[in-house]
């Protein structure tokens, strides 16, 4: 009697353990753990897994575990290198970590950007990187040189143009000094803060305090972040396409 027993294939044992190309044993195991409900290990992903995983959720279009894989990695952000969660964000369709990002290249040194760098986030984003930069240092060297006007002086103010001149004078020796740094240039919401604790001279506090309101509206300074916040949606709608639904 010819033997009956049926051949073995892929999957039937552990002797004969389905080969998936592209995968690797500990991708599968952390599919494994969250799909079969084993706990997950909390916070101890390394980036090199969790771009894999998702990697493997986009290849087999697990949705579940690619929302899972995303908020990781989302949580994860400032282990990654900027360049690399563009990379993931483009390559796998992940709107919801460019942003972050983008921020981050925006206010990385060019030179601190290596050729590994460019690779990862492609031409089009280094490129839209060097204009921002380029763009945000002008902005920083107007808002350094050219402060905002006392217009209208305060009652208690005796000498309205020892308080325009000596505003001029803190201003650019003050916030221009801050803003302007070679070695530590300071962000804007740090250099207003450091440039309050300054003496004043012939300024009044009246004319001081009303200038100190006009600088919290951050309405010069928000300019550099809306500038920022246009080009990054742009790169987005087109670059970072939605992925398509799951059928049901």
């Amino acid at each position: 009697m010819e033997n009956s027993r049926q051949p073995e294939v892929d999957g039937m044992c552990d002797d004969k353990p389905i080969h998936l190309n592209g995968i690797s044993r500990e991708t599968f195991e952390l599919f494994l753990e969250f799909t079969f409900g084993s706990r997950m290990r909390t916070g101890s992903h390394s980036i090199d897994e969790l771009s894999k995983f998702l990697r493997f959720c986009d290849m087999y279009q697990c949705s579940h575990a690619r929302k899972f894989v995303i908020s990781r990695i989302s949580s994860a952000r400032y282990h990654f290198h900027p360049a690399k969660l563009i990379n993931l964000a483009i390559k796998y369709h992940v709107r919801s970590i460019f942003p972050y990002a983008f921020q981050q290249l925006a206010e990385t040194p060019i030179t601190e950007l290596t050729h590994a760098h460019r690779e990862l986030m492609g031409d089009e984003v280094f490129l839209n990187v060097v204009y921002v930069q380029a763009a945000l240092d002008s902005h920083r060297w107007i808002v350094a040189a050219e402060e905002p006007k006392i217009l209208m002086h305060s009652n208690e103010c005796q000498d309205p143009t020892g308080c325009n001149e000596d505003w001029h004078a803190i201003w650019w020796n003050g916030m221009g000094r801050f803003l302007l740094d070679g070695r530590n240039p300071q962000p804007y919401d740090d250099a207003v803060k450091r440039f309050k604790e300054l003496q004043f001279g012939r300024v009044s506090e009246g004319c001081k305090d009303l200038m100190f309101k006009i600088l919290d509206q951050g309405a010069a300074f928000k300019h550099a972040e809306q500038f920022v916040s246009e080009t990054c949606s742009f790169l987005v709608e087109k670059l970072v396409f939605e992925p398509e639904p799951p059928p049901p």
